[in-house]
């Protein structure tokens, strides 16, 4: 019996952060791959796999080592002569909230649509269970990039693939706030689950509460909705109708809250791929984000998630 599988599909980075020392160290992080992470770690028996773009340059070679000791496999990632992988550089304030500089335009993962197209690759592709992308991964993309994508996954879906999408909106990725829904709204069309934050449809669509945001995604057919609300918690839907809703717990101390809703969305969809139900995948998928930002950096270290992980899971 095969393992389940899941795709996710987007940009990894070279990131570059302060250290104590006031010197620059660097990881590899990005929303879809940070959540492909934690999805692994908290579910070891699903395969993982990076749809991406990367380079052949020196952060290219290793990125893809480094995916490696995290068990995801690399073999659908493509590789360009011509464009490198993105950087961004990270700075938290006294909160553990983010500041950004970012130098990805042009990066290799923009160009991923030609890339696969050029290489043939899809056709030679397996079934995989369930395929994961967000906002970033479209708002990288050209335009018209962007309508290809989109067929992308529903010539997956059409195959069987449940797609779950986050749409992890930063206003700087699009033109203006029409621009942003027009893609958001091609796909919601598309995806089975979806994982927005209040403040996505508050900051786009002027939505104010659980209920608007209900309605409009049941509009675009959304069959899984997990509201994240901030302090007021998570509230979970299923064909428009309340299936759970989850208080909020706040963290001992936050440090970094940059992969927070990467490790929710990825340790929510592990748990659902296990068959496990949605209040408790919710519950799991809390606990961990909970912990990732009391954390420096978009990815805990291994011993310590593992840890938190065993005990969080042996408290059930």
């Amino acid at each position: 019996m095969r393992n389940p599988s899941l795709l996710a599909i987007g940009e990894c980075m070279v990131e570059l952060s302060v250290n104590s020392q006031n010197s620059l160290q660097h990881s590899f992080a990005g929303d879809t791959y940070n959540s492909l992470v934690y999805a692994k770690r908290w579910q070891p028996e699903i395969d993982c796999f990076f749809l991406s773009g990367i380079g052949q340059d020196m952060f290219s070679s290793m990125m893809t080592k480094h995916w490696q000791k995290h068990g995801i496999h690399s073999q659908f990632t493509l590789s360009s002569p011509e464009h490198n992988v993105g950087i961004y550089a990270i700075k938290n304030d006294p909160n553990g909230e983010r500041q950004f500089d970012y130098w990805r335009k042009n990066s290799a993962a923009t160009q991923l649509m030609s890339l696969i197209e050029q290489s043939d690759s899809e056709s030679t592709w397996p079934h995989f269970d369930l395929v994961y992308f967000s906002g970033i991964s479209l708002g990288i993309l050209a335009e018209d990039d962007k309508s290809r994508f989109i067929d992308l996954i529903k010539r997956l879906r059409s195959k069987g693939s449940k797609i779950a999408f986050d749409p992890n909106y930063r206003p700087k990725m699009w033109t203006g706030k029409a621009h942003a829904i027009k893609w958001l709204e091609a796909a919601y069309g598309v995806s089975d689950i979806v994982l927005p934050g209040t403040e996505d449809h508050q900051d786009l669509l002027g939505h104010t509460g659980v209920e608007e945001i209900v309605s409009y995604c049941t509009k675009h057919q959304v069959s899984e909705l997990v509201i994240k609300a901030g302090k007021q918690g998570v509230f979970a839907f299923e064909n428009a109708q309340a299936v759970c809703h989850v208080p909020f717990t706040p963290a001992k101390v936050q440090r970094d809250t940059t992969a927070a809703g990467d490790s929710f969305a990825g340790v929510y969809l592990a748990c659902r791929m296990a068959n496990k139900d949605v209040q408790s995948a919710i519950e799991q998928a809390s606990g961990a984000a909970g912990l990732v930002v009391q954390h420096q950096g978009a990815i805990v270290e291994h011993s310590i998630f593992d840890v938190f992980r065993q005990q969080f899971t042996q408290a059930l």
